[in-house]
């Protein structure tokens, strides 16, 4: 053991069950990959063996063995679950019947994104030819084809159908096709008409909305706001779209844990400064839940909205049965549900980029919290306060000072500096894998439009609601102030180009991306060692990321 460390190997760092449960399950879907897909020889798996037993040379007394035992076996079966839960995924994705002709179609739309003239429709509850059929299917058809179509209405098309139940396109491996078992396309419509409508509370309600914020808004305040509501960014201008991604908060303008947890925030205060706050604690807990869920199902369920839900419901409950909270057990949690609902979600972007952004949160925002007070903390020592009489008697009563105005808002600055800049250092390898580039201005508009869009999400909300129980006609006076603000954010985007500012041209591989994580690691307090431990491995880390980065991209 190093010295210095004053731990015992069991204490090297803390177990938390959900948390590696969820990256066991993790290890299990991708060694699956890795065997399907790159020839991996599942003889790997005999490794575990001895990996598993090597906690049980460190255990002191009886009681100790058996903890570690369960421990063991609860990651075990956790590996075991994701490898066949991936493997049964995968299966069902292949096992569908062949079409490729031209046939009738039967089904209901659940999903519509526009691209230019082509629309996307992806439809369910499937029948083709006279055959009901299980999976869903890509329909791409021209605007004039759907002018009027919306989420929930059932169709009749005629056209060319093709069962795609290939695992790899020209953009890599179909993580979403697979999680949605999209398994056939549509494609040379020669006809489409709207036969009626499936009732769906979720797909009506977002109708709604929808019609409301183009009745009350400006177009391109409008799109922006169903991408900020909705989760459907498809409306917005490529041109500016593509701005918005190389500023690097294009997360701002797509429902994610941002919005989620404003609107949990927002139900908080409620319960604390209203009439709600004299209910009894599970009457909270599912009003709560409802309004959770039910946004969670306008929005789709998506990934990134289920992992949010998933933390605020589970911290809540944790606080009214007086139970201690671990962000981390909490994001455990959110990945179980959303990997057992899907295993393939663990390839998508969406997915790595939410949690990757909630593990930086969780380990990097306490450690630069901490140096960004104690580089305050200097400046005060500089300039110290005046004191007034008032303030002075109160000191030597041994009674503390409230903050002052300027204080707060330092604190609040350096609480929004610290999620973000760990935010923006997690995510940041996965950025540049999936896109290609890193934004340079993304921390600076990330700390001046998150606590904005945080502060406005809800009242937005609730304010497109609002627009939705009343007659349309209301719609543009209740949402002309949101309409008028967005045209003012939005003219930062329209006036700089900020592609000229991303880093472009590095890649990360699997190496190095492994060397990156392990060394933010180091430097939260999550392992029970010294510092001065801590800082060598993050250093030592650090170093074998950059010579990797060097090595790969800078050969001599």
């Amino acid at each position: 053991m190093l010295k210095g460390t004053e731990k015992i190997m069991d204490k090297l760092f803390n177990f938390r069950p959900l948390f590696f449960s969820a990256s066991s399950f993790c290890f299990g879907i991708l060694f699956y990959y890795l065997h399907k897909f790159n020839g991996v020889s599942a003889w790997w798996l005999f490794l575990l063996l001895p990996l598993a037993g090597t906690p049980f040379f460190f255990c002191p007394n009886k009681e100790m063995v058996f903890k570690k035992f369960i421990r063991v076996a609860l990651l075990l079966a956790s590996f075991a679950a994701g490898t066949m839960s991936f493997s049964l995924q995968l299966r069902d994705f292949k096992n569908q019947p062949y079409y490729h002709e031209e046939t009738y179609v039967v089904a209901t739309v659940v999903e519509r994104r526009e691209n230019g003239e082509i629309i996307s429709l992806v439809l369910d509850d499937l029948i083709i030819g006279e055959t009901q059929v299980d999976g869903r299917m890509n329909a791409y058809l021209p605007a004039s084809y759907c002018e009027n179509v919306r989420l929930s209405d059932k169709l009749l098309l005629r056209g060319l159908v093709s069962t795609d139940t290939e695992y790899f396109d020209r953009y890599g491996f179909r993580a979403k096709e697979i999680g949605d078992k999209i398994c056939f396309s549509f494609n040379d419509v020669e006809s489409c008409v709207r036969i009626g409508e499936e009732f769906n509370l979720f797909s009506s309600v977002r109708n709604r909305m929808e019609e409301v914020i183009y009745a009350g808004m400006d177009e391109t305040p409008a799109d922006v706001s169903v991408a900020a509501l909705l989760g459907d960014s498809s409306k917005i201008e490529s041109g500016l779209l593509e701005n918005i991604r190389y500023g690097g908060i294009a997360h701002v303008f797509a429902v994610s844990g941002l919005h989620v947890g404003a609107l949990y925030a927002f139900c908080l205060t409620l319960f604390k400064k209203t009439i709600f706050r004299g209910l009894p604690k599970l009457v909270r807990f599912l009003l709560l839940s409802t309004t959770l869920v039910f946004y969670a199902g306008i929005c789709g369920f998506s990934d990134s909205v289920v992992r949010a839900m998933v933390i605020c419901l589970f911290a809540y409950a944790s606080k009214l049965a007086l139970l201690k909270t671990d962000f981390l057990e909490s994001l455990g949690l959110a990945g179980i549900v959303v990997l057992a609902i899907s295993p393939a979600a663990l390839f998508e972007v969406g997915f790595q980029l939410s949690f990757s952004a909630c593990l930086g949160i969780a380990f990097l925002q306490r450690p630069i919290r901490q140096v960004c007070d104690e580089g305050y903390a200097r400046v005060k020592k500089r300039f110290p306060r005046k004191y007034t009489p008032s303030e002075l008697a109160m000191l030597k009563h041994g009674d503390t000072l409230p903050p002052t105005i300027g204080e707060r808002l330092v604190k609040a600055t350096i609480s929004t500096i610290s999620i973000t800049l760990a935010a923006q250092i997690a995510t940041a390898p996965v950025l540049l894998n999936a896109y290609g580039y890193l934004s340079g201005w993304g921390l600076l508009l990330n700390f001046l439009f998150v606590p904005i869009l945080s502060a406005g999400f809800a009242f937005l909300l609730a304010a497109v609601w609002l627009a939705c129980l009343l007659p349309t006609a209301w719609a543009g006076v209740i949402l002309y102030l949101p309409s008028v603000l967005w045209s003012a954010l939005l003219l930062l985007f329209e006036a700089t180009e900020f592609s000229s500012f991303a880093i472009r041209g590095i890649s990360v591989p699997a190496g190095g991306v492994i060397c990156y994580y392990l060394g933010g690691t180091f430097l939260s307090d999550k392992w029970n060692v010294s510092k001065r431990w801590r800082r060598y491995f993050a250093l030592l880390c650090f170093a074998a990321f950059f010579t990797i980065i060097l090595v790969i991209n800078f050969p001599v």
